[in-house]
């Protein structure tokens, strides 16, 4: 029996349907996340997805159909036997060197589900003095683009280990990032990369 006070409640849940499945002499689905966690990271990834679409429609019809390619690649993909959504590289790579419009930052921000505005800045490292000069027509420098993408997999995959508390999770402070909330750990790939191991550490009880 899992003791509740020492291990997170989604980790006690996943430990159970692995011991579970491996007792089953018959073959049987590999488990399937819990409905709040699955669909909160659907719901996200979609939201994100959506954004990035968006954003760069705006831009001239030769930039989008750089951006996007002739296949509109998707940015999030359901891979064989995992459920939750999983960034497209591919897209991801090919997206990351575009220019976005500063408008997407507050669509972004929207669809991260976080609630103090400071949170956007400290994330994609943009400072608030060059949103409220911002005009319509204003183009961010590239680098951004590819902190979105970053911090959009971070949050969708979050959002798949602690369901709809993944927001949360990445603006708190954490012990093994040096005491930086994950979003701002996760500000260049190195520390994304950390930020994913504790989420793979959390979900399948691996060591950090």
């Amino acid at each position: 029996m899992c003791n509740t006070r020492t291990l997170h409640s989604q980790l006690c849940y996943r430990r159970q349907m692995k011991t579970h499945a491996s007792a089953s002499a018959s073959a049987k689905p590999a488990p399937t996340l819990p409905p709040s966690q699955g669909d909160a990271a659907a719901a996200m990834a979609k939201k994100f997805e959506h954004v990035f679409h968006h954003a760069f429609a705006r831009s001239t019809k030769v930039a989008a159909k750089s951006a996007l390619g002739s296949s509109k690649k998707l940015l999030f993909v359901t891979l064989a036997h995992h459920e939750a959504p999983t960034l497209n590289r591919d897209a991801a790579a090919q997206w990351a060197s575009k220019s976005l419009p500063a408008t997407a930052l507050h669509q972004w921000f929207a669809a991260t589900g976080l609630e103090k505005k400071k949170d956007l800045f400290i994330a994609l490292q943009v400072s608030p003095s060059t949103l409220s000069r911002a005009k319509p027509d204003t183009t961010l420098d590239a680098a951004v683009t590819e902190r979105m993408l970053r911090q959009s997999e971070l949050f969708v995959r979050a959002a798949e280990v602690f369901g709809e508390d993944g927001a949360t999770w990445m603006t708190k402070p954490h012990d093994l990032l040096d005491g930086k909330a994950p979003m701002a750990y996760a500000t260049n790939e190195f520390g994304g990369a950390k930020v994913r191991q504790i989420l793979n550490a959390i979900e399948y009880g691996g060591v950090v």
